[in-house]
């Protein structure tokens, strides 16, 4: 019986419920480990503003805290575009390179001023800079949405017109109140001569219809590249924020005969090479015959040709190595036209404006004078 009594005791033991054996539970894995050093932390690094009227300025205060073991140095905080304005607690305007101690907050102040005619989603950015080795540059954003309170479309009326048109060119925007208060419109005026407006009501109080008409120009003296004329109607509005109410106008004027280049500009030194040069001649117009391309100076060689019969011509112009412009004063290429109004076509070949940098201006070498015991040889002391 005696040796039965260990193996039973064995096999007890083996047969065991494991629930009575004590839980293995595996050692907790430890914190990471912070790196040293300073560390620059935002309250948020995007803000979204929502919606605002147009005109109003966007105002918000990034906080920046200092989560690490050292002094953070915060050089810098800069803007994406003039409009934005960063500045710090003092004078929340001008900003100013700040030290953070651990634990600490700074403040950086974001100013952006609207445009008072312009509803459009906007983001603006802030370059932070600082001595956080992790993140040493740090791009916080401001967006949202800029609204009207009257819309205005299109918001420029827009003008490409041929020089001495017979018929002026109309256009007409609708203008919209997105108030929930009625919009009063009267009195449109225009800055300049070129161009009128007349104003209908549509829906009283709501919906507006304003008719631009630009005025026939004739073309400029000489010229015959594309001019910009600009020009604005001033509407009196019930609307506070938008009175007057202003809509710009942009007028292309483009001649009846197009030269481009119109003017041809060369280096100002002697070619080292022989050079080619294009220029394209297009009748905006009538139909367009060019004959005779001459230069009034030797040595070029001119090549005239059709592109689209009557309407575009592609002059070809060679100038052989060694051509030097400043021997040539007043230098010009012609081409002759069946065009009454314009019989002969001059495009001026002229030297290249170059711009040459100022030498920097160096303070003066400081001379220093040595002392009479070194220049004789002969210690002072014994003088």
């Amino acid at each position: 019986m005696k040796s039965f009594l260990p193996f039973a005791l064995f096999l007890a033991g083996a047969l065991a419920p494991s629930s009575f054996l004590p839980a293995q539970t595996p050692p907790a894995a430890p914190p990471p480990a912070h790196a040293p050093g300073p560390s620059i932390q935002f309250n948020t690094e995007n803000y979204d503003f929502g919606k605002i009227l147009a005109g109003d300025t966007v105002k918000y205060t990034f906080v920046a805290t200092n989560t690490g073991d050292d002094t953070l140095d915060v050089t810098g905080a800069k803007a994406s575009c003039a409009c934005t304005v960063v500045g710090d607690d003092s004078s929340k305007k001008d900003w100013t390179p700040q030290k953070v101690a651990p634990g600490q907050t700074c403040r950086i102040h974001v100013e952006i001023v609207t445009e008072r005619h312009s509803a459009q989603s906007i983001a603006k950015f802030v370059t932070v800079t600082s001595n956080d080795k992790a993140r040493p540059t740090v791009n916080l954003q401001v967006h949202g949405r800029v609204w009207l309170p009257i819309e205005v479309n299109p918001g420029t009326a827009l003008f490409n017109v041929l020089a001495g048109a017979p018929t002026p060119a109309t256009q007409s925007l609708r203008i919209l109140n997105l108030m929930e208060t009625p919009l009063t419109l009267s009195d449109p005026r225009s800055n300049t001569n070129a161009f009128s407006a007349v104003l209908k009501t549509n829906v009283p109080g709501q919906v507006f219809e304003l008719t631009i008409t630009a005025a026939p120009l004739p073309q400029l003296a000489g010229s015959f590249a594309p001019a910009i004329v600009q020009g604005e109607i001033s509407l009196k509005s019930s609307s506070t924020n938008m009175n007057p109410l202003k809509v710009p106008i942009l007028e292309t004027l483009y001649p009846q005969i197009t030269v481009y280049p119109a003017n041809l500009q060369m280096p100002p030194e002697p070619l080292p090479q022989a050079m080619t040069n294009h220029i394209t001649i297009r009748g905006n117009s009538a139909d367009l015959v060019l004959s005779g391309a001459a230069a009034n100076f030797p040595g070029v060689e001119l090549s005239l040709n059709v592109v689209r019969t009557n309407r575009q011509y592609y002059l070809s112009v060679v100038f052989p190595a060694g051509f030097d412009i400043r021997a040539n004063p007043n230098a010009a290429l012609s081409v002759s036209t069946a065009d009454p109004a314009f019989p002969l076509l001059r495009i001026p070949v002229s030297p290249m404006q170059v711009f040459i940098r100022p030498a920097p201006v160096l303070p003066p070498k400081r001379t220093s004078v040595l002392p009479s015991s070194i220049v004789t040889g002969v210690p002072t002391n014994s003088l």
